[in-house]
């Protein structure tokens, strides 16, 4: 696997977030899997999200990731760092596919296909919160974060 990482970062902070993304990637995935990564991680002082993983790729299996993180205590990036490697984990393995734009009634739709079916939000369902590869990576992260701190 290749880790880079970019941003406002010591050379010391970013020696960290390279091992940590290394040590989520061989909780998360298969050796085979993870040797073939490449992935971006990007620290910005502005960004109006704690952390986003971009599909570089854009296709089946895809291995090439940007992993952009706001600028915080090493402690809370590492976390939502652990939280977007889940992200890399379902793209990586087909099981969470990029929204497209369907046409629907009165316009345009967001679909994206998780495990193979189209996922739509329900009536009193948020779209992000209630979505199943966000409820995966918020419960993942916790267990993931504590792995990462009793390593240390």
């Amino acid at each position: 696997m290749i880790v880079n990482v970019e941003g406002v970062v010591s050379d010391s902070d970013a020696g960290e977030l390279i091992r940590a993304c290394e040590f989520f990637a061989d909780q998360l995935m298969d050796p085979r899997m993870v040797r073939n990564l490449e992935i971006e991680i990007e620290v910005k002082k502005r960004l109006d999200v704690e952390g986003e993983c971009v599909d570089e790729d854009g296709f089946r299996n895809p291995r090439w990731f940007t992993i952009n993180l706001r600028k915080k205590k090493m402690r809370e990036m590492i976390k939502t760092l652990g939280h977007e490697m889940v992200h890399v984990k379902q793209h990586a393995k087909n099981e969470l596919r990029p929204a497209n734009f369907v046409p629907a009634k009165g316009g345009l739709r967001v679909v994206t296909e998780w495990k193979g079916e189209i996922w739509y939000p329900g009536r009193k369902q948020d779209h992000y919160y209630d979505s199943p590869w966000e409820i995966e990576a918020y419960g993942m992260e916790v267990g993931l974060f504590a792995k990462w701190m009793a390593k240390q």
